[in-house]
């Protein structure tokens, strides 16, 4: 009857009544959020430590067997393909007078670095206002008409007639160099025509623009579109003796 009677009283359920007491507290569900949380944290930094070191090993084998040569002075190692200069030093200008004509410089090229002096000597006067000059004026000694050629080998680009400045050729070079003849007389080319250094281009004549100048040729460099004090280029007049 003993028996019975114990089989019939209720078993206590102590551990479930504990996790009730516990999950029953108000910190229970956020402490077991956190611990959760991390937990997973945890772990998602164990797999990232892990999967870097793999990568890390994976890299330092593959450097090893790469082989990185560095020149000793990079900047004498020759190239495969050198670059080759964009531009090459211009070959001297002969003077634009015919052969056997003795002439004198007039007026010279308005240099900005000159003295003053010789600033006001290159002032073109027209209409009661100064104009720098911007190239250099030839007259022959006896102040008479003479041959006007090509300072370099090179295509007529351009033939006309301006009013104030009188006939003008224009030549093409190498290196955006254009040489410009004005003050003509008259013209022995076209445009398209391509001339040889120490051809004739015309003769030299009178303009508007520099009517005190009498018969004169106005010579001008141009280089990418800018007017150039054409005396840098131009061959020394000892060299130009010796080779007429």
């Amino acid at each position: 009857m003993e028996d019975q009677k114990n089989q019939n009283q209720p078993i206590p359920f102590k551990k479930s009544s504990s996790w009730k007491k516990v999950l029953g507290k108000k910190w229970a569900f956020p402490a077991i959020y956190i611990g959760t949380a991390a937990i997973i944290l945890a772990f998602v930094m164990w797999y990232q430590g892990t999967v870097m070191d793999t990568v890390s090993k994976l890299t330092s084998v593959n450097n090893e067997n790469v082989t990185v040569t560095t020149p000793a002075n990079p900047e004498t190692t020759p190239q495969e393909n050198p670059s080759v200069p964009v531009t090459s030093s211009p070959q001297p200008l002969a003077w634009p007078v015919g052969k056997g004509v003795t002439y004198d410089l007039g007026m010279s090229y308005y240099d900005e670095q000159a003295s003053k002096e010789n600033q006001q000597k290159a002032l073109v006067k027209y209409n009661n206002s100064y104009f720098p000059h911007t190239g250099i004026d030839l007259k022959a000694t006896d102040g008479k008409s003479f041959d006007v050629i090509a300072a370099l080998a090179g295509k007529v680009v351009k033939v006309e007639v301006d009013p104030l400045v009188g006939k003008v050729v224009e030549v093409e070079h190498a290196d955006k160099m254009v040489t410009v003849y004005q003050s003509l007389d008259n013209v022995t080319v076209k445009p398209g025509d391509e001339v040889t250094q120490g051809q004739v281009l015309g003769s030299a004549g009178r303009n508007e623009y520099e009517k005190d100048a009498g018969i004169h040729l106005h010579f001008e460099v141009r280089v990418d579109n800018k007017a150039v004090n054409p005396e840098q280029y131009l061959v020394s007049p000892e060299t130009e003796a010796k080779n007429q």
